[in-house]
């Protein structure tokens, strides 16, 4: 692969993950709760799932899902059930789950904030597909050798951790807003109505 064509997957890569969405929000979320060092595990939690997901369409199983209607339907409905969850918390729950970032630095373990990133991002089958109609475009000879796919799966791995750390710096920099009571309130009633959102976009989207 040459350094144009990577250069341009890079940057197609790029656009598509720093786009906001579930799993950036929840880094977003987590960088302002617990700080940008405990989200290093949100970060890493999404890379896992995302590197499962690489595994998945290298392995063909991008097709197996669009045949089998079932099984995608199965891991859409339960991603949308915890986003909707997830929201559901924010939306109705105290207002302190999302507080100055200083006070509940140890409020939950990192295995935690891992999951929670892993789920959000294993949950929706819709990268699958991505992956599987993105990676093609750049087999320059058509041929997938093990170093095509190590250098693809590498740099998406590297480009969503990044894009993951930078929502979650940007959370840890606007801590100081949180020590305002109503703005407190309407973003994490925001954030919680917008995972809803997407959780209800995801079920009721047909393909």
């Amino acid at each position: 692969m040459s350094f144009s064509f990577l250069a341009v997957f890079l940057t197609t890569l790029f656009i598509a993950t720093i786009t906001p969405g579930p799993s950036m929000l929840l880094a977003l979320n987590h960088g302002i709760c617990f700080g940008w060092r405990r989200s290093l595990a949100t970060a890493w939690g999404n890379v896992v799932a995302t590197a499962l997901q690489c595994v998945v369409s290298f392995a063909g199983l991008g097709f197996i899902l669009a045949q089998a209607a079932w099984v995608f339907a199965a891991i859409r409905w339960a991603g949308a059930a915890y986003l909707v969850y997830l929201g559901g918390r924010l939306l109705f729950g105290p207002v302190d789950m999302v507080a100055d970032g200083a006070a509940v630095q140890g409020a939950r373990p990192r295995r935690s904030l891992f999951r929670e990133a892993f789920i959000v991002t294993a949950s929706n089958p819709k990268a699958v597909f991505f992956f599987s109609s993105l990676f093609p475009q750049f087999f320059v000879d058509g041929q997938l050798t093990p170093g095509k796919a190590a250098l693809l799966c590498g740099s998406t791995l590297a480009t969503t951790f990044g894009c993951m750390m930078l929502y979650a710096t940007a959370g840890q920099r606007i801590q100081g807003l949180f020590r305002r009571a109503r703005f407190r309130t309407v973003f994490q009633r925001g954030v919680g109505a917008t995972l809803v959102g997407f959780g209800a976009g995801l079920a009721l989207e047909r393909k």
